[in-house]
Parts: structure tokens; C-alpha cells; sequence
């Protein structure tokens, strides 16, 4: 154990930490490519996902061009946390240079390069808004995506504390909101039209933690999440949704951290 000279407090985790930043860093494979060259293709194993360092990048599906991706986005990863092969292929349109990182490295990443990870996320933000655009223009919702209308009166239940359900769901219109409790304690109301909520359920399989009840008379959009991954493919507003809540429990649960730590010491 090695100890700081000043403090006398073991520093290996960090020494750990920077050995594990490096070797995350030379685990990827930077190339050079020419205009119109294929990087990846639909059907390839999604064990990698690409940084694009210089030089634009189009994504295409099925032979139509999805979107343009320029220097510091991101794109492969979706398809290793669906555990699928790729759905699209990606080709440049310039000299471009990539760097590609074995996809198992994610998880040191998260942990290790902080500033890599602000870059996806605002890479897939990004994206995920061209895309809605897209999708909104020309692949109206109700045409793909199976859903039903719901009606609930004052005190109605709609999500139940503790119960199994993979439905999403959307509020439409309410008169006084839907009471959001938890333990029998309300922790927050949903009063937006067009407000998300039981994604998180959906996502991760899990038993609902929270119960939602109409307050007033409100009409509720209910959607299957059973097929989660074609939902996301029509609609990506709503993964947007689902990276928004992500990234606001990564907070609470950082500031949670942070005074734990204030307090131990």
C-alpha cells in the first residue's frame, strides 16, 4: 500500500484508477478512412462501438440515409445494450479518422472517463433528436405502435406500488394531475400533457415502484411495452424520456453519494 507523504492516506486507488483509464484507452483502435468507405454493416456482431474523431459519417438503414453523425458523436452502442447485431451500416462521407472501442469497455468508461461519457450522452441526445424529427414527420405514432386510450375518475389507481406491468404510459389530459406516492407519501405530481411515465418499469423489468392515481377526471394513453426496442425504434422521443430520467437518477444519486461522503467525514 503506497501512502501520501502529506496526509498518510493510501493513494493505489487511484494509481488503480489511472492504470485502468489507460488501458481502456489502448484497448481502441484508431483508423483512417476514405470518403464513401464502409465502417460497419447491418448484421455485424455489436461487440464495438465507434468515436468518430474527424470527418462525417453516414448511417444508413436499409440503404436510406438515417442521419449524418459529424467529429465527437458516438454510434454502435444501442445495438450492444439490445444485445443485437447492427441495424444499420456506416459509411463515411469524407476522410474520416474513427476509434473504435470494445464494447465491454463501457462499464470502465462509466467509471474511468467522465468526459467520454458526457460526450455519448450528448451525442445520443443529439441524434435522438434528428431522429424524432424524422419519425414525426414521416411515421406517425399511431400508425405503427399498438395503444389505447384510458379513462380514469378521481382516486383512480393507474400504476400500483409493488405490482408487475410493462405498460407505458402518457398523460393526455387531466384536471388536477395524477398524485405520484411512494410508501404512502406523495413525492411528486405529473400535470403536463404528454408527459411520459412506467418506463422505467418497462426498461428494467422490475416491479413498479411507485403508485399513480388520477386527481379529477384524466385520459391516459396506454401503450404495450412488450416490445420495448420496436417502441423506441418508432418513437425515439420516448428513449429520450428514458435517458432524461437516467440522467436525472445519476444526479440524485451522485449528490446522495456526495453527502454521504461529507458526512463520514
Amino acid at each position: 500500500m503506497i501512502k501520501s507523504p502529506r496526509t498518510d492516506k493510501p493513494v493505489y486507488p487511484v494509481i488503480t484508477m489511472v492504470a485502468r483509464k489507460k488501458d481502456t484507452i489502448q484497448k481502441s483502435i484508431i483508423k483512417e478512412y476514405k470518403p464513401k468507405e464502409l465502417i460497419v454493416a447491418e448484421a455485424d456482431p455489436s461487440d464495438r462501438f465507434f468515436v468518430i474523431l474527424k470527418g462525417e459519417v453516414e448511417i444508413l438503414q436499409n440503404g436510406k440515409s438515417v442521419r449524418v453523425l459529424k467529429e465527437d458523436d458516438i454510434f454502435g452502442l444501442e445495438n450492444y445494450y439490445l444485445n443485437r447485431p447492427y441495424t444499420t451500416s456506416a459509411v463515411t462521407l469524407s476522410a474520416a479518422r474513427i476509434a473504435t472501442y470494445p464494447a465491454a469497455t463501457i462499464k470502465d468508461i462509466i467509471f474511468n472517463s467522465p468526459q467520454l461519457i458526457e460526450k455519448i450522452l450528448q451525442s445520443v441526445m443529439t441524434q435522438l433528436e434528428q431522429t424524432t424529427q424524422i419519425a414525426e414527420e414521416y411515421i406517425p405514432l399511431e400508425n405503427v405502435v399498438d395503444f389505447n386510450e384510458q379513462i380514469f375518475q378521481d382516486g383512480d389507481t393507474i400504476i400500483a406500488e409493488g405490482t408487475a406491468g410493462c405498460e407505458i404510459y402518457q398523460l393526455i389530459e387531466s384536471q388536477k394531475g395524477l398524485s405520484v406516492t411512494k410508501d404512502g407519501k406523495e413525492v411528486g405530481r405529473i400535470t403536463q400533457p404528454g408527459e411520459y411515465f412506467g418506463e422505467m418499469s418497462a426498461l428494467l423489468k422490475q416491479t413498479r415502484t411507485a403508485t399513480v392515481r388520477s386527481i379529477g377526471r384524466s385520459i391516459v394513453k396506454v401503450f404495450s411495452g412488450d416490445n420495448l426496442e420496436a417502441l423506441i425504434c418508432t418513437y425515439p422521443q420516448l428513449a429520450k424520456v428514458i435517458i432524461d430520467t437516467l440522467a436525472k437518477r445519476l444526479i440524485e444519486a451522485n449528490i446522495k453519494i456526495a453527502d454521504l461522503s461529507t458526512a463520514i467525514k
